[in-house]
């Protein structure tokens, strides 16, 4: 608790927080009074966010490299973790300079960071402040779903269900694969654009803008933005928004 407290108020004082990465939740943080809680959850979410928006821009700067070099065996693992259009019938081995440029651009719109205060509000959203079962026994922080029975976790009273909530190693790991998520699938290309096209003129994006474009995220809807802005809102999360992590 007072480590967390100290977290928060490197951020009041605009210090850079240290690279402490928890594996997973404290099974006790249920039992903190709420507001405790909530300093614990940010405390802890607070440097993996960070790292995880850190570790995409620098396979930002990887895949800038690459074009730049004509590095076309980390053009096409970037291709295929990004899922640009028809990367599965695409012959890097022969691609031609038109073809090129339109993967380089698919891969500017998607390899890119995500507004802090708007993982953590997804993060309390998604996990309870950490609380909930998913988060866990499975560092399940985002809700989301897979098929694959050996990779995820049944929900309660509905064992039947052909789904399962995804289950990582570690917290970090869950918050990589979440902006891996809104990088990549299709029912976020208009986040995508919208970030691109501030990122293009150099304005800074935050959470409650990208907050508008995450209409799909669950089956509530357009409710699901409201819930997210306010989130924000009410937890003042955007103070986040330009924290640092120590340098190396």
């Amino acid at each position: 608790l007072k480590w967390s407290e100290n977290i928060l108020n490197n951020i009041k004082n605009n210090v850079p927080i240290p690279r402490m990465y928890f594996p997973y939740i404290p099974k006790n943080i249920s039992q903190y009074e709420l507001n405790k809680k909530k300093s614990i959850f940010l405390a802890i979410l607070l440097p993996i966010s960070l790292r995880g928006n850190e570790l995409v821009l620098e396979e930002r700067k990887l895949m800038e490299m690459a074009f730049s070099t004509g590095n076309i065996y980390q053009i096409e693992q970037l291709s295929k973790k990004y899922k640009v259009e028809n990367f599965k019938t695409l012959n890097f081995s022969s691609l031609n300079r038109s073809q090129l440029k339109i993967i380089r651009l698919q891969l500017m719109d998607k390899i890119n960071s995500i507004p802090i205060s708007m993982i953590l509000a997804q993060s309390i959203i998604e996990s309870g402040w950490g609380s909930s079962r998913f988060a866990q026994e499975g560092n399940a922080l985002f809700g989301q779903w897979t098929w694959e029975s050996n990779k995820g976790i049944k929900p309660i009273g509905n064992l039947d269900a052909k789904f399962s909530v995804k289950n990582f190693k570690s917290l970090l790991d869950s918050v990589n694969s979440y902006i891996l998520n809104l990088n990549t699938h299709p029912a976020y290309k208009e986040l995508r654009n919208f970030r691109s096209s501030q990122y293009k003129v150099d304005k800074t994006i935050t959470g409650n803008e990208m907050a508008n474009f995450l209409e799909k995220y669950a089956e509530i809807g357009f409710e699901y933005v409201i819930k997210v802005k306010n989130m924000i809102k009410k937890n003042k999360l955007d103070q986040f928004e330009n924290s640092k992590l120590v340098i190396f």
